[in-house]
C-alpha cells in the first residue's frame, strides 16, 4: 500500500501529463530498493527532459541511493526538475540548499545551466530573444531578475516574480560583485545589466564587506573617513573620539522619560528629543544644552555587524548610536540607545517618518561607568534577526523587518553624559 501511494503520489505531483514507461520502470526498481537500476533509468528517461525522473534523480542523490551522497548533482536535478514543472521540486530544491554551502549551491546552479537535453551543450539565450524590458509588468520584471541571477550563479531562489529576502539578498551581492550601489531592487537597469553580464565576467566574493573602519590613531575626525558635526562640540584625544554634554540641563526631564515600564514611553521620549533638536526649540529659564551629534557617510546594506569600544565616564546619560536611511540622519532608520544609571538601560527602536518605536529592551542596568572600554556588537542578518551583545553579554534578539532599504550611514548623538568611542567598525 505505502508502495502503491508513493506511486501514485509521484505522479501527481509533477504537472506535465502521463510518466513516461521508462519512469514507470525506474519506479519499481526504486520501490523494491534496487536504486543502482533505478539512478540508471531515471539517468536515461531524465536526459530526456522527464521532470519526474529529474526530481527523483534529485531524491537519489541526497540520500545517497545507488550513488555517493551529492547534494550538488541533488540541488541540480532539483532545479532542472523545477524549471521543467514539477510542482514539489522547487520545495526540495530550496529546503537542499539550506544544508549547502553558498559555494555549492553556485556550482549546483552552474550544472543546472550547463545541462540541456539529450546532452546538448548549452548556450545563454540571445538577448534578441528575451522580450524587450520595458514591456514586461513589475511582476515579470522581477522574475526575469531571478532567472538572470540564477544563470549568474547567485541564489535568487524561484523565478516567481515575488520579491523575498533570498532576492533581495542576491541582487545586493551581485551589486557588491560588480562594484554598484547596493539598493537590492529589481530595476528595468539592473536587468538591462544582467542580461549583458556573462558567467565568467562575475567574481564571487563570500567575506564580509568592511564598510567603515575608524580607530581616530590620525588624531582626528574630518578625514578617512570624514565626519561631520552636525550639533555640539567632538573632539579627538588618546581614547578616540570624546563628546561632553552637561547632564544637569531641561534634557533630564526628557532622558527621565525613559525610566518607564511602558516601552512606547521610551520612543516617546526619544522621539521628543529628536523632534525638538530637529526644530531647535529651548527654554529660555533653563537654556539646555543642545544634544551633540556627528555622522559620517557609510552606505550599507539591510544586513550588517557593527561593532564598538565605548567608554562611559558619568551617570545619569544617554547615548544614541544609529543607521539612517537617506538624506536625513535624524529620520529613517535604527536606533541604539544606551541610558547610564537607569532601567532599562539598553533600547532599540525603529524610526520611520518621525515615528519611534521601542522594538526591543534590556530591562535592568548596565552601569558601564566602571572606567574601562566596552565592546557593543550589533547585528542584523538578512531576515530581519537582530542581535546586540555587551561585552560577552547578549542583551537583546528581536526580530523586525520593518525597514528593508540599505542604509546611507551611522549617527552618533550624545544626549548628555562623557563618551570615548575608540573604535568602530561597520560590515556587511
Amino acid at each position: 500500500m505505502i508502495t502503491k501511494t508513493l506511486t501514485i503520489g509521484l505522479v501527481l505531483a509533477g504537472s506535465i501529463g502521463v510518466a513516461s514507461a521508462d519512469f514507470t520502470q525506474a519506479m519499481r526498481h526504486y520501490d523494491q530498493q534496487q536504486y543502482r537500476e533505478a539512478l540508471q533509468e531515471f539517468r536515461e528517461s531524465a536526459d530526456r527532459g522527464d521532470a519526474y525522473s529529474q526530481y527523483m534523480l534529485g531524491r537519489l542523490h541526497e540520500a545517497g541511493n545507488g550513488t555517493t551522497q551529492d547534494f550538488v548533482q541533488a540541488h541540480k536535478w532539483y532545479n532542472l526538475a523545477a524549471a521543467n514543472g514539477h510542482r514539489h521540486a522547487a520545495e526540495a530544491r530550496d529546503l537542499l540548499a539550506e544544508r549547502m554551502t553558498a559555494r555549492q549551491v553556485s556550482q549546483a546552479q552552474q550544472a543546472a545551466r550547463d545541462w540541456q537535453a539529450d546532452g546538448s551543450t548549452s548556450s545563454p539565450t540571445p538577448s534578441s530573444s528575451r522580450p524587450p524590458v520595458d514591456s514586461l509588468s513589475e511582476q515579470e520584471r522581477v522574475a526575469e531578475v531571478q532567472r538572470e541571477l540564477n544563470r549568474l550563479g547567485y541564489d535568487a531562489g524561484p523565478t516567481d516574480g515575488i520579491m523575498g529576502d533570498r532576492s533581495r539578498s542576491a541582487i545586493r551581492q551581485y551589486q557588491a560583485d560588480m562594484g554598484l550601489y547596493r539598493d537590492g531592487r529589481a530595476t528595468a537597469d539592473l536587468l538591462e545589466r544582467l542580461r549583458q553580464t556573462k558567467p565568467e565576467q562575475v567574481e564571487h566574493d563570500d567575506s564580509p564587506r568592511v564598510v567603515l573602519q575608524e580607530d581616530f590613531s590620525d588624531g582626528n575626525y574630518r578625514n578617512n573617513p570624514s565626519w561631520t558635526v552636525l550639533n555640539g562640540e567632538f573632539e579627538v584625544d588618546r581614547n578616540g573620539l570624546r563628546s561632553i554634554v552637561d547632564t544637569t540641563t531641561a534634557n533630564d526631564r526628557a532622558m527621565g522619560g525613559l525610566n518607564s515600564d511602558r516601552p512606547e514611553d521610551i520612543g516617546l521620549a526619544v522621539l521628543g528629543m529628536i523632534l525638538e533638536q530637529r526644530r531647535g526649540r529651548q527654554d529660555e529659564q533653563t537654556a539646555p544644552t543642545q544634544p551633540a551629534r556627528i555622522i559620517t557617510n557609510a552606505p550599507v546594506g539591510n544586513d550588517f555587524a557593527m561593532e564598538m569600544d565605548l567608554a562611559s565616564r558619568e551617570q545619569p546619560g544617554q547615548l544614541e548610536v544609529g543607521l539612517f536611511q537617506g538624506d536625513r540622519p535624524d529620520g529613517t532608520g535604527y536606533r541604539l540607545v544606551y541610558s547610564a544609571g537607569s532601567e532599562p538601560a539598553l533600547a532599540l527602536l525603529r524610526l520611520v517618518s518621525g515615528h519611534a518605536e521601542v522594538i526591543a529592551r534590556h530591562d535592568g542596568r548596565l552601569d558601564l561607568e566602571d572606567g574601562r572600554f566596552h565592546r557593543i556588537r550589533w547585528t542584523r542578518d538578512e531576515s530581519g534577526r537582530m542581535e546586540v551583545h555587551v561585552d560577552d553579554r547578549h542583551l537583546l534578539r528581536v526580530q523586525d523587518n520593518g525597514l528593508r532599504d540599505p542604509f546611507q550611514g551611522v549617527t552618533l548623538v550624545n544626549h548628555g553624559g562623557d563618551y570615548s568611542l575608540r573604535r568602530i567598525r561597520l560590515e556587511e
